[in-house]
């Protein structure tokens, strides 16, 4: 049921912001198992309407995990600290 709603929301993505890349991370997404019932859902939903390689050849890469794990959040948000403690620096 999970897999069903993230693919709807992610072909919404799809269709109405053509993002590069799609990263899905959270508690929900530590089940492994819903990463390729939702690269399905996708290409069922979209039916061969977007005609890009990335989604029609190599899905997994296209939708999938953040690099850093569960520790994204918390390195991007003292990576913005370090960048603006250095822009209040050169003011």
């Amino acid at each position: 049921m999970e897999a069903s709603y993230l693919a709807l929301a992610v072909c919404n993505y799809i269709c109405t912001l053509s993002p590069n890349r799609i990263i899905l991370g959270g508690g929900v997404m530590r089940q492994g198992h819903l990463f390729p019932l939702i690269h399905e859902e996708v290409k069922r939903l979209l039916n061969g309407y977007i005609r890009m390689p990335m989604i029609l050849e190599r899905i997994d890469e296209y939708i999938g995990p953040p690099a850093l794990g569960d520790r994204a959040g918390v390195l991007g948000a003292i990576a913005l600290a370090q960048q603006a403690g250095k822009l209040k620096q050169n003011i």
